[in-house]
């Protein structure tokens, strides 16, 4: 079984959260995953959509693991993007770790200028993977090391359907890559403010911004500007008693912390809000897989599928 995080990463994750202030006071380990290295992709459906994802500034593509593996258990090929040099650690497939480069900022001009220069970065590091995942459908292999491609995987990318979520800049990142490039046909910000040309331009395919229980467009200017632009399909959500960081896999991993004693028990509730976090987590994967769904042609109504509507209460629909 593939590591849910390789032990190299959970050192520089953990010193990273060290630094923004989570009081951690032991040692902690995750479980694996349900991925496995090298395993042959499933050919039997035929071709399959593609869905990226972009996780938040400096966080490791890793921390949205529990997003991915559903998305993938349901027939999605998903790529995760490490964002290299910004994120917290980013692990290459020989082992060599690259850790953020990004210089301390101490003022609100410092912090925008760094946003707006992430942004064009990641928006260039995503069209990057398109590129590669072309290739790929042709049987290329990109890896530097020549390390053989799964069984049937050049054979099962639909390039034709390519969606994309992102979680805090993340979403941003979704958001202006479709702006930028065509071959995305639909995203899902999960609890980011937007910036970039989309914010006046808007879209013309389908998104979606879900919010933690302290954001939507009331609050955001960036969502009400995107949202009188776009002209698109377009929903709004919000996840009633999440937080910020209930978007990934944090959601999950710090209320065990602090069942646990690792940080104080009144930490997990500022950090990822008091909604249960399995409820939290059904939520966000099915609405996730049932907006791609859509999209794709399963459901022509997002907000009737069943499984939506089974879950609906946690998920609030903004008008």
């Amino acid at each position: 079984m593939r590591p849910w995080v390789s032990e190299q990463v959970s050192r520089a994750y953990s010193d990273g959260l060290a630094k923004v202030g989570l009081p951690i006071t032991g040692s902690w380990t995750l479980a694996s995953s349900h991925g496995r290295v090298d395993a042959a992709a499933d050919s039997a459906g035929g071709r399959r959509p593609i869905v990226l994802f972009s996780p938040g500034m400096g966080m490791p593509r890793e921390t949205s693991t529990a997003q991915a593996e559903d998305l993938a258990s349901h027939g999605f090929v998903v790529v995760t993007i490490s964002h290299t040099y910004e994120s917290q650690a980013t692990e290459f497939p020989d082992g060599r770790l690259e850790k953020s480069v990004l210089p301390q900022v101490v003022d609100a001009e410092q912090v925008n200028a760094q946003i707006g220069q992430a942004i064009q970065v990641r928006v260039a590091d995503t069209r990057f993977v398109l590129d590669q995942l072309a290739d790929l459908s042709t049987g290329v292999d990109p890896d530097a090391d020549g390390h053989p491609l799964p069984a049937n995987l050049a054979g099962i990318l639909d390039l034709s359907k390519i969606g994309m979520f992102g979680h805090s800049l993340g979403g941003a990142t979704a958001a202006q890559v479709m702006h930028d490039d065509r071959r995305v046909a639909a995203g899902v910000d999960l609890d980011g403010s937007l910036l970039g040309s989309v914010l006046t331009d808007g879209l013309d395919r389908p998104f979606v911004l879900i919010g933690s229980a302290g954001r939507e467009r009331a609050q955001d200017p960036s969502w009400q500007q995107f949202w009188a632009a776009d002209h698109g399909p377009k929903l709004e959500f919000r996840l009633d008693g999440s937080q910020h960081l209930s978007f990934s896999d944090n959601q999950l991993i710090v209320p065990a912390l602090a069942a646990a004693g690792i940080v104080p028990a009144d930490f997990a509730a500022k950090v990822v809000g008091t909604i249960a976090p399995q409820d939290s987590l059904d939520l966000q994967r099915v609405y996730l897989r049932t907006f791609f769904d859509t999209t794709f042609g399963r459901y022509d109504d997002l907000t009737k599928t069943p499984a939506t509507t089974l879950l609906h209460p946690g998920m609030i629909p903004v008008p």
